[in-house]
């Protein structure tokens, strides 16, 4: 059989029988990357399958196809075409995802990197979504057009006593819109910060704080545990006032979002991503670099059901990239007959201050979640400082250009001591 007869025109296929996968190939010098691109199809689609006796087929029903190849560099946009039959959409988010990362453990590349995964009509049909999306998460809180403003709780080895929660209610009543548990908060085997005992003082805080300010707050758990354990935690954590779970949908699973989001508890989720950089985390030079772009698991996320999905930060501690792919991957209409999915929020958080709000509300927009800690605890009038918090994310929500951000943040800095020194040490060139 010869290898040029799997590389098709996509106009020659009907592209809703096939998950559209893109890869960046870079393969060892002297070698014909059309060739491996077709290699690595046949792994996906016949070799890993045990289906010796089809290689010789060229049917892309079984076979699939190389649909896309484009310009030859060191690194080249390769798109294949993967038949339903090898990822049925009843497998779930989970399987296929297993599917398409499973190139990486051939040689026939130097390089694999996962960029970008579009699924055909029978796949997006059955795929959970998000049950509440960006117009349900700002009816829970009650925000219709500024980004949203969470505290962050934590961290695990601070016991949860009085003074604490009296800071987080400042904060509440200050303005501050949700309580959201750090990721990595889980279920300590802890007298005050397991699930058992912490959810019911938040709630409860956070209905103090709505009557007091007259404003809906809302309070978001971290679950941990296998995934029986998560789905029994959500129910019994939806039944006692959490308006939303934290999840971690690489680590815990596709599949563990899946069926939350299918068990509709009303309630928000949000999908971390701690951990992805292992493999997300792009090469800052050379070409053997392996593993699965952002915008993939955010678009996976999203589909398995989170309202709401971890990016990342710019101008933090953390690990920068260029955020306009996955911000695109969960905000897109997504269009199927008889459904909408909802478009998700992204969420930032990690080392925010009040400089690096804006480099972030410019990247990843105005459907996007702040979740602070230090911003905002560090700094002894808690309440005055988050009022500066909303009053910046307000003023920045119509904001076109680094200009105008930057006279939003002079008007404030005239009346806040702590922003101004941050203006005046951050390097407006490179903000």
């Amino acid at each position: 059989m010869n290898w040029r007869d799997q590389i098709l025109d996509p106009d020659s296929l009907d592209l809703d029988a096939f998950v559209r996968a893109t890869y960046s190939f870079a393969v060892p010098a002297g070698a014909d990357l059309r060739h491996a691109a077709v290699q690595m199809l046949r792994i996906l689609t016949q070799r890993s399958q045990r289906l010796e006796r089809r290689y010789r087929s060229t049917d892309p029903e079984v076979a699939g196809a190389v649909i896309h190849v484009g310009p030859i560099s060191d690194w080249t946009d390769v798109t294949l075409a993967l038949p339903l039959a090898h990822a049925a959409p009843n497998e779930g988010l989970a399987h296929l995802f297993q599917l398409l990362t499973s190139a990486a453990e051939y040689s026939y590349a130097d390089g694999v990197w996962l960029q970008r995964v579009d699924l055909p009509r029978p796949f997006l049909s059955a795929v959970p979504g998000p049950q509440l999306g960006i117009d349900g998460i700002r009816s829970i809180v009650g925000v219709q057009r500024r980004p949203l403003l969470a505290l962050e709780t934590g961290p695990r080895t601070q016991p949860l006593e009085q003074s604490v929660l009296d800071l987080y209610r400042q904060a509440l009543v200050a303005g501050a819109d949700l309580l959201v548990d750090d990721m990595l908060l889980g279920d300590p085997p802890s007298p005050t910060l397991s699930l058992q005992h912490r959810l019911p003082r938040l709630v409860e805080l956070c209905q103090r704080a709505a009557d007091e300010t007259g404003r809906p707050k809302a309070y978001v758990t971290c679950l941990a545990g296998t995934p029986s354990q998560i789905l029994r935690k959500a129910e019994w954590a939806a039944a006692n006032g959490a308006k939303g779970f934290v999840v971690n949908g690489f680590t815990q699973g596709l599949g563990t979002l899946e069926d939350l989001s299918s068990h509709s508890f009303g309630v928000c989720l949000v999908a971390t991503n701690m951990g992805s950089g292992m493999v997300s985390r792009p090469s800052a030079g050379g070409t053997h670099r392996v593993g699965v772009d952002e915008q993939v698991i955010s678009k996976l996320s999203r589909l398995a059901g989170a309202d709401a999905v971890h990016t990342g930060t710019t101008g933090a501690e953390c690990f920068d990239i260029n955020w306009s792919d996955a911000v695109r991957a969960l905000a897109q209409p997504l269009h199927v007959p008889g459904r909408r999915i909802p478009g998700a929020f992204r969420v930032a958080e990690g080392d925010l201050q009040m400089i690096n709000i804006w480099p972030n509300m410019r990247e990843l927009g105005a459907d996007t979640i702040f979740e602070i800690h230090s911003g905002i605890l560090g700094h002894g009038d808690i309440r005055a400082r988050t009022r500066r918090f909303v009053e910046l994310v307000t003023g920045l929500t119509d904001v076109a250009d680094n200009d105008s951000a930057l006279a939003v943040y002079r008007s404030l800095a005239a009346r806040d001591q702590v922003l101004r020194s941050e203006l005046d040490a951050v390097d407006l060139k490179r903000w």
